[in-house]
């Protein structure tokens, strides 16, 4: 008996607990930061406008701006971005017929307020009518985004329709007081195009996703007349489509005279010729108002084609 006992204190004496751990104080949740804003101007995407005046707008800038559109200076509507920066705007009414200029400008929350860096030139014919003010029927509008400054080429975001479905087209040519050319145009998505002034290679560029392609050449070209083209290769190096058109490059110093008249070129865009004869590109509408009768695309002008420049500003 004495022995069972002595095992049964021995099976109740517990051992020394361990220390309990010392408790620290914890550190405050820290609040995750937030994303830096990067600001960016706002932009053009997409113009398009049907024959009934209807149109939709689009673009890009900083993310959760608001951007505001305004038709030559004066706000026509305001959308705001989204959290990757694209923005939309549908007009509740229809555009009536005549020429316009947009551009953007946009407030973001941690930025200050910025303008487009570009412009769209936006010309909506008269109904019956294209926009050379001749009968047509449904016919297109027609809206260039030009970048004032030139170092961008200008684009074609929407012309009249045509007949033709060309698979290239060379769409805008324009060059700087120094004699670089700019060209844009439009292709299939991912077409590699290369551009040449005669046979002297000015460079090549690949289309973008909505098919449009464009090149600047930091080559100056001399006055003088030549064969503008471009030309669609697959992954060979083969030619799969071909386009050229004439172009001369002018002398500015022996033109632009007020109250006389001008041989154009395709160079001679009618936004520069505007801007070099009365300081301003938005002006082109004077001409083109005043030359009407024989443009039948305000993008495209042709060599041999003779415009007036009128006085009046």
């Amino acid at each position: 008996m004495v022995v069972a006992a002595i095992a049964l204190n021995f099976m109740l004496v517990e051992p020394d607990a361990p220390p309990e751990p010392q408790k620290s104080e914890a550190a405050p949740p820290q609040e995750p930061e937030k994303p830096k804003v990067v600001c960016t101007p706002p932009t053009f995407d997409v113009v398009r406008i049907n024959p009934y005046g209807d149109s939709v707008m689009a673009g890009r800038g900083t993310p959760k701006s608001k951007v505001t559109i305004l038709d030559d200076g004066k706000p026509v509507g305001e959308a705001v971005a989204d959290d990757r920066g694209e923005w939309v705007f549908v007009p509740t009414q229809a555009l009536p017929a005549g020429n316009r200029h947009l551009s953007l400008k946009s407030e973001p929350a941690d930025c200050e307020a910025m303008e487009s860096p570009s412009v769209v030139v936006l010309v909506v014919p008269e109904k019956g009518k294209d926009v050379a003010g001749r009968d047509a029927d449904d016919a297109g509008a027609l809206a260039v985004k030009i970048d004032p400054e030139g170092k961008e080429p200008s684009k074609v975001l929407q012309k009249p329709e045509t007949d033709d479905k060309l698979p290239l087209s060379i769409d805008v040519v324009d060059y700087d007081e120094k004699g670089r050319l700019s060209v844009s145009g439009h292709a299939k998505a991912g077409s590699k195009i290369f551009v040449y002034l005669d046979s002297n290679l000015l460079g090549d560029t690949v289309s973008l996703d909505d098919g449009i392609w464009s090149l600047i050449s930091g080559q100056s070209v001399e006055p003088g007349l030549y064969t503008l083209r471009a030309d669609h290769v697959d992954d060979a190096g083969k030619v799969v489509a071909r386009v050229s058109i004439p172009f001369s490059r002018a002398d500015f110093k022996n033109e632009f005279k007020d109250g006389e008249f001008v041989v154009v070129q395709p160079g001679n865009s009618l936004w520069r010729l505007a801007r070099r004869n009365y300081g301003s590109g938005y002006s082109f509408t004077v001409i083109y108002q005043a030359n009407k009768d024989q443009i039948k695309d305000p993008n495209l002008i042709y060599p041999g084609q003779i415009f007036a420049l009128p006085q009046n500003r």
